[in-house]
């Protein structure tokens, strides 16, 4: 009983000082809104973290540029190198027929006694013409040789050959005429032309050999 006798002033007095801080407090509010107040107005930017805050005016971002397409330009391929040039000049030659005549004798045998036969004399052999406009059917180039390559040298061969009745080179008929320079080209010449075949020479319904001459030369591309 006594505990609720003393609580009940104590209770009065702390309410009356509450409603006088209130009071108080509404009357300081009034006044500080009575006193006019600066307004600052700034624009800000969000940033990424630990950089620096940066404040500007708003402005009106640019157009877009227009982004022309990129064409790339056409490489031209590496030049090749340098590829003998031969052209074959044919030459008119003309060569006189030969008349070559062959004696065969028949040997008598020993068992019988037969009496020799008069000497038989053959038919004469056609002579190998040289033919001026033969048609070459697989023409090989030759090689141009390594050294005259580096040295950047030039030339010509003039090769003789015999054709048979095939169309073939006979083996071994080469025969170089001349050269410029002299042993520069002329084994790249033979290794080449054994390898060419020209269109069969017809006589009289025959298939015949015949020889040819050629001229070949070695130019550099400039």
């Amino acid at each position: 009983m006594l505990r609720m006798m003393l609580a009940l002033p104590i209770g009065v007095l702390l309410a009356s000082l509450l409603f006088y801080c209130l009071a108080l407090t509404t009357t300081m509010a009034a006044q500080w809104d009575d006193t006019p107040a600066d307004t600052v107005n700034f624009d800000f930017l969000l940033v990424e973290r630990n950089s620096e805050v940066e404040v500007r005016r708003r402005q009106r971002p640019p157009e877009p540029e227009q982004v022309l397409e990129q064409v790339q330009p056409d490489i031209p391929p590496p030049p090749k190198p340098p590829l003998p040039q031969v052209s074959a000049t044919r030459l008119d030659v003309s060569v006189p027929d030969i008349d070559v005549s062959v004696n065969v004798s028949l040997n008598t045998m020993n068992a019988l006694p037969v009496p020799a036969p008069a000497p038989v004399v053959a038919a004469p052999a056609p002579a190998i013409s040289l033919e001026a406009n033969p048609t070459i059917t697989r023409q090989v180039p030759p090689r141009y040789p390594q050294r005259a390559l580096r040295r950047k040298q030039e030339g010509r061969v003039v090769v003789e050959l015999l054709v048979t009745a095939q169309g073939t080179v006979e083996p071994g008929s080469i025969k170089i005429v001349s050269s410029n320079p002299k042993g520069v080209f002329d084994r790249a010449v033979q290794r080449a032309v054994q390898r060419w075949q020209f269109q069969k020479k017809v006589v009289n319904g025959q298939a015949v050999p015949f020889r040819v001459r050629q001229e070949l030369e070695f130019k550099l591309e400039r």
